[in-house]
C-alpha cells in the first residue's frame, strides 16, 4: 500500500492520466451510474488526490457532502488544494480502522480501485470500519481491477462484504478500454 511518500512515478501517472483524463471523462460517468440524487452523506475510501472526488463533489452539489479518507498526507494535500473550490468537502486522513467517523453517518461509501492495495489479512478490518459509518439501508459501492498480479476476484469481494454484514444488490465484471476486467458491486447495509 502507497504511504505519505508515493513514488516518483505514481506521482506523474496520477497528474497526467488519472488527474487529467480519468477525472474528467471516466469519473464523471462512473458516478452518473451511481444514481446518487445530490443530497446523499459520502465517504470516499481512499480518495488519493481528488480524481474521483471532483465529480463526486458536482454530483453532491445540491445539499449533499463528501468525505474523503485518505491515509497518505501528500495524497489529502494534493486533493485540497485541487479541490479548494468545493465548499462540500470534508479531507479525514489516517487510517479507517483507527479513526473516530460517526456511526451510521454516511449514505453511501464509495471504494474505487483502493481496497486491493490493501493487504489481505487487514482488508476485512477496513471493510468492517467502513460498514460501521454506513447508515442502515445505506450503500457501499466497489470497484476493483480483476487482474490475478494486481487485483481482486468477484469472489473475494462478495465474501468480503458478506463477512462485513452487507447485503448484495448487484456485482459483475467487465472489460474495461484498456483491456483488462473490472469488477464492481453494489452493498446494503441492512437494519
Amino acid at each position: 500500500m502507497e504511504n505519505n511518500h508515493p513514488s516518483f512515478a505514481r506521482i506523474i501517472e496520477e497528474e497526467l492520466i488519472d488527474y487529467r483524463i480519468r477525472s474528467r471523462f471516466y469519473h464523471p460517468s462512473y458516478v452518473k451510474r451511481l444514481g446518487l440524487s445530490g443530497t446523499e452523506r459520502v465517504l470516499e475510501f481512499g480518495s488519493g488526490g481528488g480524481c474521483m472526488s471532483r465529480a463526486l463533489a458536482r454530483t453532491l452539489i445540491t445539499e449533499g457532502s463528501l468525505s474523503c479518507v485518505e491515509i497518505s498526507a501528500y495524497w489529502i494535500e494534493k486533493a485540497r488544494q485541487r479541490l479548494k473550490v468545493f465548499t462540500n468537502i470534508e479531507y479525514l486522513q489516517g487510517d479507517i480502522t483507527r479513526m473516530t467517523v460517526p456511526e451510521n453517518h454516511f449514505d453511501a461509501v464509495i471504494i474505487h480501485f483502493v481496497l486491493h492495495d490493501i493487504e489481505p489479512v487487514s482488508r476485512i478490518d477496513v471493510v468492517s470500519a467502513l460498514t460501521k459509518v454506513i447508515r442502515p439501508e445505506g450503500t457501499l459501492f466497489i470497484r476493483e481491477p480483476a487482474k490475478p498480479n494486481h487485483g481482486m476476484p468477484l469472489s473475494e469481494i462478495r465474501a468480503l462484504m458478506q463477512s462485513a454484514g452487507l447485503r448484495e444488490i448487484h456485482t459483475g465484471c467487465t472489460r474495461s478500454w484498456q483491456r483488462t476486467w473490472i469488477c464492481d458491486g453494489t452493498f446494503k447495509k441492512s437494519w
